[in-house]
């Protein structure tokens, strides 16, 4: 069964449940408009699924609702936080718009963020900068998922690369992927769904290639790295210039509490002011001629269109502004458990969607 509900009703609902789990209105307006952006531009793995997670883990303190994020280390063009646990969404905007500042004076900013918790909407961060005609990037460590190229144990996070570009008349060129073969809420969203998975996806716990999530999600398998050796050697980049850069440490024995163990995520962003380097409306004009290129390029047999990196994701979030959003039960019972638990009388029906014709 599916439910049609209004994006922008359904992100204040969302807003709702996360300021009764401990957030602030403004904490929880950032992290509900993370998750909508998210399932409206169709990566519904990091979108409203994990609603339910999000405010669990935040009762549980594992996501601290009453953070302090503090600067730790500072430069001219870079700057290291601690993010004292607060939701991904709260500490990443905030460390996302520092560097863009920092990028303003000096052309190029890096901040690295410690103690952080799941990252959420990868391209939330990095699309920041496009207002700002910068070139934003955005990366995280996740916990231990990935096995390496060669190998079934769990040891390496799926780690996705996040670049976001402006352009000119053609749509901003957006570019978020784990390095896995596929991130680890897709397997998490497959499993909520009651849903089977690709066999190349991951491996059971005894090394073997499964078509089941739950080998995955609960049964201590791994996921496989994109592109063999490729996929294995960006997702332990991003390991070192995340989890080592922002100080974070590898021991097992440090004598950290639950709370400050959980995951261990790591976060690095980046911005790049691109009227620094060359001039802004040129730069368009050369992207747009590229993107061109490539869209009138000759296409292989059964291929209607060639897409450049986020354009399908675009195209999503005009649909869903148009049409809005398609929930089935999976998410839809995941989220009413958690307005019931919290004693919110609200509901998803309140959110259904109108189309105005």
């Amino acid at each position: 069964m599916e439910l049609r509900v209004d994006p922008g009703k359904t992100r204040r609902l969302v807003q709702e449940i996360f300021e009764h789990s401990g957030l602030s209105e403004e904490e929880a307006f950032t992290v509900s408009e993370n998750l909508i952006l998210a399932e409206m531009r169709g990566i519904r793995s990091h979108g409203l699924v994990q609603v339910e997670n999000y405010s669990q883990k935040m009762r549980e303190g594992k996501i601290n609702p009453r953070s302090k994020i503090t600067l730790l280390r500072e430069g001219k063009g870079n700057a290291v936080f601690d993010a004292d646990h607060a939701p991904g969404s709260v500490a990443g905007k905030f460390a996302m718009r520092h560097t863009i500042r920092k990028a303003r004076q000096n052309g190029v900013a890096v901040s690295t963020v410690r103690n952080g918790t799941h990252f959420g909407y990868a391209a939330y961060y990095a699309m920041q900068a496009l207002d700002d005609d910068m070139i934003g990037l955005a990366f995280t460590s996740t916990g231990a998922a990935v096995a390496p190229f060669g190998g079934y144990e769990r040891l390496v996070g799926t780690n996705p690369i996040c670049v976001a570009v402006p352009a000119g008349k053609a749509r901003p060129v957006v570019f978020d992927a784990a390095t896995s073969n596929v991130a680890f809420n897709k397997a998490f969203f497959a499993y909520t769904e009651g849903r089977s998975i690709p066999d190349d996806w991951g491996l059971d716990a005894d090394g073997k290639a499964t078509t089941n999530p739950a080998d995955i999600v609960t049964g201590g398998g791994a996921l496989l790295p994109f592109g063999g050796y490729k996929g294995y050697g960006l997702g332990f980049i991003v390991f070192i210039i995340t989890t080592l850069l922002s100080g974070t440490s590898v021991l097992e024995d440090c004598k950290e509490t639950a709370a400050e163990n959980y995951m261990k995520v790591s976060y690095n962003f980046a911005a790049i002011d691109i009227s620094q380097f060359t001039d802004v409306a040129e730069f368009k004009r050369n992207l747009d001629i590229s993107v061109e290129r490539i869209k009138s390029s000759k296409r292989i047999a059964g291929i209607d269109e060639i897409f450049v990196p986020g354009e399908i994701e675009s195209n999503n979030y005009e649909k869903s502004q148009r049409e809005g959003l398609i929930l089935y039960d999976g998410v839809s019972n995941s989220i009413s458990r958690t307005l019931a638990e919290l004693g919110i009388p609200m509901s998803l029906s309140d959110c259904s969607f109108k189309k105005d014709f």
